[in-house]
């Protein structure tokens, strides 16, 4: 289902909002999943630890910004 298609990104978001607030230490999985609307065990199946779900919030939002960088240094060379 579409639903479960955005789950991942959904508790990635969830869990970056959390660690940008509280720290990764103070940071719950139950806190990520009720955020991501999710249970504790939904969130185990995508990632297996807070250690793999922070190593993935981590991945994600530098591979996402390495992506923004290249295409601005791309269209400003190409001008």
């Amino acid at each position: 289902s579409r639903r479960k298609e955005a789950r991942p990104g959904e508790l990635l978001e969830a869990a970056l909002d959390l660690f940008v607030e509280k720290g990764f230490a103070a940071t719950r999985v139950d806190d990520v999943a009720a955020r991501a609307g999710v249970s504790k065990g939904t969130l185990f199946l995508y990632f297996p630890s807070k250690e793999e779900l922070f190593k993935a919030v981590v991945r994600e939002n530098i591979v996402g910004r390495f992506a923004e960088w290249n295409n601005a240094l791309e269209s400003f060379v190409g001008n």
